[in-house]
């Protein structure tokens, strides 16, 4: 290598350190984006006891309005009851339907401010009507007893408990538990 070779990648070495130091001082001059309506904490779901039903596993899918996955193997099938204790969700090791006709579905799938209305006013009585969501014995949902932003009121530390129950082929009833716990941001 000779000295011209030596000096000319010396001198770009150099420019090159300047370019990164000063951008660093342009970026750090303009500081952070200003953001509206951020949120002071978040809400986290845990489930804390499950029904000893073969081949059933439960998962909390954490997001910012949490939502829970089931997965059924076994033989018979099982019933997903709805807030109102109506049936919701079927499921076989084969697939999962849906009773359209259930004021959980609607208020799963309603905005979080009309989810409290959609549960009270809804029909329970209404005969189910089945429709299927899944060719396999898993399936996720936002479950309005999941629903964090009307259930626990944003004070820190607070914690709710919550249930869903699961009905088995010959009629017994269980419960899938756990709670929902607010934590502020530090």
């Amino acid at each position: 290598m000779t000295i011209e070779q030596t000096r000319s990648a010396f001198t770009g070495l150099a420019l090159f350190g300047l370019a990164c130091l000063s951008a660093s001082g342009l970026a750090g001059a303009h500081g952070a984006p200003e953001l509206d309506d951020v949120p002071e904490g978040f809400v986290k779901a845990s489930i804390t006891d499950r029904p000893d039903i073969q081949g059933l596993s439960s998962l909390i899918l954490s997001a910012p309005r949490p939502g829970i996955m089931l997965r059924y193997t076994g033989k018979e099938s099982l019933t997903v009851l709805g807030t109102k204790g109506e049936a919701l969700l079927q499921f076989t090791r084969t697939g999962v339907s849906v009773n359209t006709a259930s004021p959980s579905w609607e208020a799963s799938n309603a905005t979080p401010t009309a989810l409290a209305a959609d549960v009270t006013t809804s029909d329970t009585s209404a005969e189910p009507t089945w429709v299927t969501l899944s060719d396999s014995g898993s399936f996720s949902w936002l479950d309005p007893r999941l629903n964090a932003m009307a259930d626990v009121h944003h004070q820190a530390d607070t914690q709710k408990e919550w249930t869903i129950a699961v009905r088995r082929a010959d009629g017994e009833v269980e419960q899938i538990r756990g709670t929902l716990m607010y934590t502020a941001y530090k």
